[in-house]
């Protein structure tokens, strides 16, 4: 087992292959010396041909059948040169630009066998020993491509087995250079994730410390208990009513239900703002019970359309509202704590606590969702990381094999 750098592979197998490398180029350089002149040779000799069946069309010019004979190797030689100027002689000498050259020799060689052998009947019994040579020629493309064939599937195998080797490891700088890319992205999003982690928690240590003033203690407590009071107000109040409310709202605009238009306002202050709305109002909250004694009366007319259970729901609780003053204990409660809030806010030190609270906590909301893109983008370039580092490690073992298949010897690349 011989263990290669991947940088110094090519150098370690055209060493090891040094001898059959130097017989394969030999013999392949040799090879197109001779397809260069056998190429370079039949448009000369057609052009030796074609002289001579011009002179013979000049001086035997009664002597019609010489003369057609000589017309026709004139035509003949004529498109067999056309036909060697199709043939390209490539500069490159890798596997695909030879595979080509031996197809078009193989191609200019029937071609031009099958042309010969058209006009052969009409340079017949002429030229015979002109038509040998010229077969000759026209043949010799034949075989020198069967030898290039026979060159790419033998000894030039090996030629060709550096250049799918030379492919692969382009394939694999491609890889590791775009591996190599992603991974400096994945560190640099890393970098970002953990410093957004960490003003995360300077955040929340802000926070926690301008809740440790007793100014804002009192603050939060009083904030809390008010948001407890709107739920209680939602759920004993409101529960239920949010629909038809709305229901009776709408037939009061588009004017299918007549309401008094201060009644029809404070139904949509209620829906808008509900606790506000109920925490300003009088005590005893007349506007509140005016609103339900309407929202009652449309569903004992049927007006609202509401099935008999709902109906019965709203009725109820319509009258726990109005007759009963369900609200009146949470009301009391509200107006006391607002009163309270307000207080707190007209203090100058709770007032910039609150304000520079409100704003950590929206620096932090702005933090975190910053943290979550981010944490989506770690996710998608490790994936992308990953994937290439797979396709490296496949590339690589292949490239491993094929070098191991070539030499004879078991290779083992240095990561």
């Amino acid at each position: 087992m011989s263990e290669v750098g991947i940088e110094e592979l090519e150098e370690w197998l055209r060493h090891t292959l040094s001898s059959k490398i130097t017989q394969a180029e030999r013999e392949r350089d040799k090879l197109l010396a001779e397809i260069v002149k056998a190429v370079d040779a039949l448009p000369e000799y057609c052009s030796q041909l074609s002289r001579k069946a011009e002179q013979d069309m000049e001086s035997k010019h009664e002597n019609r059948a010489q003369y057609k004979a000589a017309k026709a190797l004139n035509r003949l030689t004529t498109l067999i040169a056309d036909m060697c100027k199709s043939l390209n002689i490539p500069k490159e000498k890798d596997s695909a630009s030879l595979r080509t050259l031996q197809r078009e020799l193989s191609k200019t060689a029937s071609e031009g066998a099958r042309v010969r052998g058209e006009y052969l009947r009409q340079i017949r019994p002429f030229y015979i020993i002109d038509m040998m040579t010229f077969g000759g020629n026209i043949d010799k493309f034949r075989r020198l491509g069967e030898e290039l064939h026979n060159f790419l599937m033998g000894r030039g195998a090996i030629l060709k087995s550096l250049e799918d080797l030379d492919e692969k490891m382009k394939s694999l700088d491609k890889l590791r250079t775009a591996r190599d890319s992603i991974s400096v992205q994945r560190k640099s999003v890393e970098e970002k994730a953990i410093d957004t982690k960490r003003i995360d928690g300077l955040l929340r240590q802000q926070v926690e410390q301008i809740r440790q003033n007793q100014k804002m203690k009192e603050y939060a407590r009083i904030d809390e208990r008010l948001r407890d009071l709107r739920g209680e107000l939602l759920r004993t109040g409101f529960s239920r009513l949010g629909r038809p409310l709305r229901k009776l709202a709408s037939l009061s605009e588009r004017g299918d239900y007549p309401l008094p238009i201060e009644v029809r306002d404070t139904t949509k202050e209620y829906l808008r703002r509900p606790f506000a709305t109920f925490i300003n109002e009088l005590e005893g909250y007349p506007k509140l019970k005016a609103v339900m004694s309407a929202l009652s009366n449309a569903v004992s007319s049927g007006k609202l359309a509401l099935k008999q259970r709902e109906a019965k729901k709203v009725i109820d609780r319509s009258e726990q509202v109005i007759s009963r003053n369900s609200l009146l204990a949470i009301q009391k409660q509200a107006k006391d704590l607002k009163q309270k809030y307000d207080q707190c806010l007209i203090d100058q030190e709770t007032s910039s606590l609150v304000q520079a609270t409100k704003a950590l906590r929206q620096n932090g909301r702005s933090n975190r969702a910053l943290m979550r893109e981010l944490e989506a983008e770690l996710h998608r370039t490790m994936e992308i990381e990953m994937k290439a580092n797979e396709q490296i490690a496949v590339l690589t073992k292949e490239i491993e094999d094929f070098s191991s298949k070539t030499t004879g010897v078991g290779v083992k690349i240095q990561p």
